[in-house]
């Protein structure tokens, strides 16, 4: 160490410490007062680095380099020898012994000096035999040689590799031997009472196995092993092993800090968590440090710090046992207090950074009896609380056996146990008559399980029971004593402890009887007693999956007339015809043949084993079968016609759904090409691909609307006879493939849309995202002109459509004006009265209309008098080279000048040139739309706080 700091560990080590002294303190006792020990309470000291000044040259370095110091030299841990000297006013021819109450000191020479020469030196220290180190005392006493008068000097020269520490005390010689005898005898009272706590706990952890008292015995045994080698028993007994002591200290040490550690959290049935890896981690430096302190006199300071932090962990146990308010924790506090004090005072003074307080000695030497003591009384109350518990316990368990052997008799189930071979060892009443009616439970015993389950089952069932799966549960078919198989639930459990097998039997016969009730019935339609479309799901399936059932041929039958019957006589005359034509279809079939009611009036059915020419006169025989069928309902004669699809189910056919569809897409296309006939499924058939196509545009636009699918675009509309820095534009819709992510235009689903009745849904889809878009967005909404929005037909005759968008646009607290509703010539004209009520109406609103696609159709000049307008939109095919075609121009300069009669705007549509847009300006048209002006781009980007939206190029679509 360093001569800085060695001198700092002196300052902070020597409590009272004052500056260098030049002369020795003085202890002056009478002989009245050395009756008693008198502690020496001032000393100079001094350190020797090296180890080799003699005591001639350490009295004269004293008076220059020795430090006063008060109270007990507490040094810590330091290779440095230490000398310490105090000068002695005592009686003439006064005989004293010296004692040192610390065990551990490897060197301790000490010398008297009466001012003229030094007396013979005394030797002592740990390493010596107990018998050579002074007068027989626990820690070391050495009776100092008669002095004469006049003051004498004490010497006392330390060194060792534990922490060093001199609580010296003067006494009179013939005091020595009652001393001796009174801590040899406070001694093995100590070391008696913490073994007998260890013994009498041992029998109690041998007769009750609580993990917490194996861990308070082991600890205890720990300490009782600490205090002797502390107090000097092992020294006593076996005098002639010096190095005894210091290795069962070693090996105490551990054993006290990982069982007492080990004890706490076991009696305080504590939630460890993550804390168990700091638990381990300090378990293991534990034993490192403890296995190196036996073989090195270095690992001594290591070991303090870890004792230091195995009590903080202590510490941090309980109060987590207090956290997780576990029982007895407060009183584990209080007892372990005193405990928590020892495990972090004394580290602390070791390592020369605290003093001990007065008295600390005693309660050094009674603490750890004394905790033993609280915790014993502490364990008692718990395990007190145990024993009632496990009374508690046995009560309730010879109540439960009680409940067992009534519920055993008298339950409805069947309960027996068996050996593990299958021999039924006792069985209840309820097994007894479930197997024979009035059969006595006695005259089971005996019997085989193999007889009842099959030797099969049985050893299946015993073969998955282990230790591990203790149990086991299925239903399973058995035979009682007459043979007759019934369907049970058993459960069977091992109890490896009684070496046997306990079961119980459920019978399943009524419910098995009543699922495959339940499951004909789920599989047939309530109406024909057909299958229905569920069960044609799954034997189709079953099929295509290569099923031991494979069916070769799919026939779909849509009835045509069905609705006349229900319109014109009722629902009941329907079902009655269903239920007729059912039967009839039936018996037309072959026996390997499934008919199924898939439908309102369709029907499915699945053929087996049959070729395409078999299977199309099949179908020609079923349809000529509907054809020839009349129904008569009060006196009323109908016929019916069905419309046939016939798909072979080839490798093609991977799936049920594309099975179904493609055979539902042959019978309406064979409806459409004129009813009653049968049309075979062709892939290559453009009509086909195309309903194929439309029906798979039904399920992605159901999706669109719900996940989000669509959004909203923008295509400018440029004025053309004046300047105008306002936003004018057209709102599309395109519709983004969730896998591909590909734009998809209108023009790909508009039609499927329109067939099936989507383009409404479409419609409100548009109008709202459009409306909330705009309040979102109030800056972009006030330099908006004007915004252009297509309706459908759907939409326009729709009240409800109307008023929701009356609702909307006030909602929002938009202005209808800059909103422009646009409408196709075909729409507005077709029903041109009721267009012109809806017109008017959205043009009450403060809305405006455009009539879309103007000299498409059949449009006349005369029809655009009754129709309440605002905007004309020419047709695309008169612009497209307008420049080049006089007839096209002629005609638009025609629908220019009408347009304005009627005070009305134009708008062309598809320019695609400067030339067209130049020629368009000089017929007079008021605004102009078209790639060549800009492509179709999100209206995202036209949001508030976005710049440069309209640089950003977004492919044509």
């Amino acid at each position: 160490m360093k001569p800085v700091l060695r001198w700092l560990l002196l300052m902070f080590a020597c409590w009272g410490m004052q500056a260098p002294a030049t002369t020795l303190p003085s202890l002056t006792l009478s002989a009245e007062q050395l009756q008693q020990p008198r502690p020496i309470e001032h000393s100079l000291l001094l350190e020797d680095p090296s180890g080799t000044l003699t005591a001639t040259e350490v009295l004269q370095a004293l008076p220059a380099r020795g430090v006063l110091h008060s109270g007990i030299p507490r040094l810590g841990y330091s290779t440095s020898a230490w000398w310490a000297a105090v000068q002695l006013q005592l009686p003439a021819l006064q005989r004293l012994s010296l004692l040192i109450d610390h065990p551990f000191l490897d060197d301790l020479q000490v010398w008297v000096f009466d001012g003229r020469h030094l007396a013979h030196p005394l030797y002592s220290g740990d390493r010596l035999p107990f018998l050579q180190r002074g007068a027989p005392y626990p820690h070391f006493m050495l009776n100092l040689p008669p002095l004469g008068q006049g003051p004498h000097t004490l010497l006392v020269r330390v060194q060792s590799g534990s922490s060093i520490s001199l609580p010296m005390q003067l006494v009179n010689a013939d005091q020595a031997p009652l001393l001796s005898a009174q801590a040899w005898l406070q001694s093995g009272l100590l070391l008696g009472a913490m073994l007998s706590f260890a013994l009498f706990y041992l029998i109690r952890f041998a007769t009750l196995r609580e993990p917490q008292m194996g861990y308070f015995c082991i600890t205890v045994v720990g300490v009782a092993v600490y205090n002797a080698t502390v107090h000097g028993l092992t020294g006593l007994l076996l005098p002639d092993w010096p190095w005894l002591p210091p290795l069962l200290a070693n090996l105490a040490n551990p054993v006290m800090l990982i069982f007492s550690t080990l004890f706490l959290a076991s009696a305080l049935k504590l939630r460890l968590g993550r804390l168990r890896w700091a638990r381990d981690l300090l378990f293991a430096s534990t034993l490192v440090v403890c296995s190196w302190s036996l073989v090195s006199d270095q690992a001594y300071a290591t070991l303090n710090v870890v004792i230091l932090i195995t009590g903080l962990f202590q510490m941090l146990l309980v109060l987590l046992g207090l956290w997780q308010r576990r029982p007895y924790a407060l009183g584990y506090l209080l007892c372990w207090s005193t405990a928590l004090v020892l495990m972090l005072i004394v580290p602390l003074s070791r390592s020369g950074l605290m003093p001990l307080p007065p008295g600390f000695i005693y309660l050094h030497a009674y603490l750890p009896a004394i905790s033993m003591l609280l915790f014993a009384a502490l364990l008692d109350r718990q395990l007190e609380r145990v024993r009632r518990a496990l009374l508690v316990s046995q009560a309730q368990a010879i109540s439960n056996l009680e409940q067992y052997r009534a519920l055993f008799r008298s339950a409805s189930e069947g309960i027996f146990r068996c050996t593990s071979a299958g021999i039924l060892l006792e069985a209840n009443p309820s097994l007894a008559r479930f197997l024979q009616p009035d059969m006595a439970p006695d005259a089971l015993v005996g019997t085989a399980i193999q007889r009842l389950l099959g030797a099969s089952t049985w050893q299946q069932l015993t073969a998955s029971l282990n230790l591990a799966q203790p149990a086991i549960s299925q239903e399973c078919q058995l035979h009682d004593l007459q043979g007759t198989p019934r369907w049970v639930y058993l459960s069977l459990h091992l109890r490896p402890a009684q070496d046997c097998i306990e079961g119980i039997v459920v019978d399943l016969s009524e419910r098995r009887a009543l699922e495959e009730r339940l499951q004909h019935l789920a599989a047939r339609d309530s109406l024909t007693g057909l299958l229905n479309r569920r069960e044609l799901e799954r034997l189709l399936q079953e099929s295509l999956n290569g099923g031991a059932r494979r069916f070769s041929h799919l026939l779909y039958l849509d009835l045509d007339q069905f609705k006349q019957v229900n319109d014109l006589c009722g629902h009941s005359a329907g079902d009655q015809l269903l239920r007729q034509l059912a039967s009839r279809l039936q018996h037309q079939l072959p026996p390997s043949a499934e008919l199924a009611r898939v439908g309102g009036d369709e029907f499915a059915v699945l053929l087996r084993d049959t070729d395409d020419q078999a299977a199309n006169c099949q179908a020609e025989h079923l349809r000529r079968s509907v054809e020839q069928f009349l129904f008569t309902w009060e006196g009323r004669p109908f016929r019916l016609y069905a419309s046939i699809g016939l798909l072979a189910l080839g490798p093609a056919v991977s799936d049920w759904q594309g099975a179904l569809n493609w055979a539902d897409s042959a019978s309406q296309q064979a409806k459409h090409q004129g009813r009653n006939r049968v049309l075979v499924f062709n892939p290559a058939d453009g009509a086909l691909l195309e309903h194929q196509r439309q029906l798979q545009w039904i399920t992605r636009l159901r999706e669109g609307l719900d996940q989000g699918h669509f959004e909203l675009f923008f295509q400018p509309v440029m004025a053309l006879q004046h300047s105008d820095t306002r936003l004018h534009y057209e709102v599309l819709l395109r519709y983004r493939d969730p896998i591909s992510a590909e734009w998809i235009g209108p023009a790909q689903f508009l039609g499927a849309a329109e067939r099936y009745g989507l383009l409404g849904a479409i419609d409100r889809w548009v109008i709202q995202h459009l409306l909330q878009w705009l309040a979102a967005n109030p800056r972009h909404l006030e330099r908006l002109a004007q915004v252009n929005v297509n309706l459908s037909a759907a939409s326009l005759l729709d009240s409800e459509f109307h008023q929701q968008l009356s609702t909307q646009l006030h909602e929002y607290g938009l202005p209808p004006a800059k909103l422009c509703i646009e409408v196709t010539e075909m729409v507005a004209l077709g029903e041109l009265g009721v267009s012109s009520r809806w017109i008017k109406q959205l043009r009450s609103q403060g809305l405006k209309v455009a009539l879309d696609d103007f000299g498409s159709g059949f449009a006349s000049y005369a029809y655009l008098r009754h129709l309440p307008l605002d905007i004309l939109k020419i047709d695309g095919s008169f612009i497209r080279d307008l420049e080049a075609d006089p007839i096209n121009q002629a005609m638009v300069r025609s629908m220019q000048q009408i347009a304005a009669q009627l005070g009305l705007q134009t708008v062309a549509e598809f320019v695609e040139s400067q030339a067209t847009l130049d020629c368009l300006r000089e017929l007079g048209i008021d605004y102009a739309q078209g790639y060549f002006i800009d492509h179709p781009r999100p209206l995202a980007l036209l949001r508030d706080g976005l710049d440069n939206a309209a640089k950003q190029a977004i492919p044509e679509l």
